[in-house]
């Protein structure tokens, strides 16, 4: 994912840098050094923007897993000690 989403990036940057060199009528050597100069830094900038991101993102869902698996924990051991005073009191009743 963060390969793909770089790689994306830097070919837009590539395709801007070329439009805009064309427009500001620059030699055709000059706009491919620059372009392929600015592809290169739009993906660097952008694997290091994208691996941070996906880091955020794992450690957001890491704890967000953790929050729901604790609620269901808790609500299964709620259920559970409902249960049982509810199998005590049923035998508490029967043998008075």
């Amino acid at each position: 994912m963060v390969g793909s989403i770089s790689a994306q990036i830097a070919l837009l940057a590539f395709a801007a840098a070329i439009v805009a060199g064309l427009a500001a009528g620059n030699s055709p050597t000059t706009v491919l050094m620059r372009a392929l100069v600015t592809m290169f830094a739009a993906l660097m900038v952008s694997k290091l923007v994208t691996w941070t991101t996906k880091l955020i993102l794992r450690d957001h869902l890491q704890h967000k897993k953790l929050a729901i698996d604790q609620a269901h924990l808790a609500s299964l051991q709620r259920s559970d000690a409902a249960k049982q005073s509810g199998d005590e009191s049923s035998t508490t009743v029967g043998t008075g």
